[in-house]
């Protein structure tokens, strides 16, 4: 368990999938070992299962993964004080998850003193590429 406070930064995922929810992330996560999914929250883009069809209900859904008060296993050696939010796509992200429901998810965040300065993408921290987004524009979305 961690303090609220100890939180200083949100770090922007995706799935590298076209499709997937939190139960399937958390499927994903526990064949790696880990005890379930690593991200504190998940936004899915409207397509849960490979072949099957968009759905718009489930576009811009926010999935509680971890809680906020666990550390989460997202980025190496930047658990302990961040927040890990996973976007369900790969190369390409709906509008409702980008213009709705991170925005939306980042505004609550500010409660913990979270403000846009302080959002990453993942390949910040890595050599991956993930989130496939530049970071500024993440940054620029959550003002």
């Amino acid at each position: 368990m961690r303090n609220l406070t100890d939180i200083k930064k949100i770090i922007i995922h995706c799935s590298d999938s076209e499709f997937g929810d939190l139960d399937l992330i958390d499927k994903w996560h526990k064949e790696r070992g880990w005890s379930k999914c690593g991200y504190h929250c998940v936004i899915t883009n409207g397509i849960i299962q490979p072949g099957k069809s968009y759905n718009s209900d489930l576009d811009g859904l926010v999935q509680e993964g971890r809680p906020l008060d666990q550390i989460g296993a997202h980025c190496k050696g930047y658990n302990k004080d961040s927040i890990g939010i996973c976007l369900i796509g790969k190369h390409h992200f709906t509008g409702k998850q980008l213009y709705g429901a991170l925005p939306d998810l980042i505004f609550k965040l500010k409660v913990l003193g979270i403000y846009a300065s302080n959002i990453y993408g993942h390949c910040e921290f890595s050599g991956k590429t993930c989130p496939n987004i530049d970071p500024a524009l993440i940054r620029k979305i959550a003002q």
